[in-house]
């Protein structure tokens, strides 16, 4: 029975039937009840397990993954990273351009004779490229991937990476590296020159040589020459800039201490 003040409630809608598609779908954003916060951290805890088969493996730790704004903002040593980034490429193509000069050299060599002598000298040369460049793709890469994860690895990522970066012993192997690098280009045009006089040799021709291999050590005394200008005038720039520098940070330290202490004309206010 109704009455006025406590009227009949509307019937209940019947549940909407879903056909086809839709049920899908509905099925889909709609809540698991069957599935519990402890079932789920039980799953996770299962999959966090390792694998029997890959217990075999070396230990691996991982960095923590902190999400931090500074991770997508530039800093001096990503800066400084994407440099070597370039260097390894071209290390890894003087890899694969003295490895092929290798194979490709003649094994029948007569050392007794003067084609002999310059054909193993420019194959010993052609290996310190190979160990050269071999040792710059290591330490390169290698200083790469430990630094950005240096980098990445929480709110004091910066300070670890920048402590990892100027250490004495990484400082070292890199700017070694990196000479090697530099050197091992010259030294690739001495080993050409070497096998160019062999071919020529074989084909009994060697006065043909004499040119080709004449402007081959020029063109490696420039490459040389071009990078011990630009070592020394990279060295007297940085120098100069230190000697500045000092002397620059001083007399701005004294403005902001003469400034701090002078009154100021407006009543006081520091503007």
């Amino acid at each position: 029975e109704t009455s006025p003040c406590h009227p009949r409630a509307p019937p209940l809608a019947e549940p909407r039937r879903w056909s086809g598609r839709r049920r899908t779908a509905a099925m889909a954003y709609s809540p698991l009840s069957h599935v519990t916060g402890s079932s789920i951290e039980e799953d996770m805890q299962a999959e966090a397990q390792l694998s029997c088969g890959l217990t075999i493996l070396p230990r691996s730790d991982s960095m923590d993954a902190t999400n931090d704004p500074r991770f997508v903002s530039d800093n001096v040593i990503a800066k400084r990273l994407a440099a070597f980034q370039t260097i390894s490429v071209v290390s890894v193509l003087m890899v694969n351009l003295s490895v092929k000069q290798l194979f490709l050299l003649q094994k029948s060599i007569d050392v007794t004779t003067t084609k002999g002598v310059i054909q193993y000298s420019g194959f010993l040369v052609m290996i310190a490229v190979f160990l050269m460049n071999l040792t710059t793709v290591v330490v390169v890469i290698q200083q790469l991937f430990m630094t950005y994860r240096l980098l990445t690895a929480g709110p004091t990522g910066f300070e670890l990476a920048k402590a990892y970066y100027l250490n004495p012993n990484v400082v070292t192997m890199r700017h070694a590296a990196v000479k090697a690098f530099f050197f091992s280009l010259p030294l690739f045009v001495v080993s050409t020159s070497c096998m160019v006089w062999v071919t020529f040799s074989d084909s009994d021709n060697p006065r043909l040589a004499f040119p080709v291999v004449i402007f081959l050590f020029f063109a490696a005394g420039v490459l040389f020459f071009i990078h011990s200008k630009h070592q020394a005038v990279f060295r007297k720039c940085y120098h100069m800039a230190k000697a500045h520098e000092q002397p620059l940070l001083t007399a701005v330290g004294a403005l902001e201490t003469n400034s701090h202490r002078t009154p100021g004309r407006f009543f006081g206010i520091d503007v």
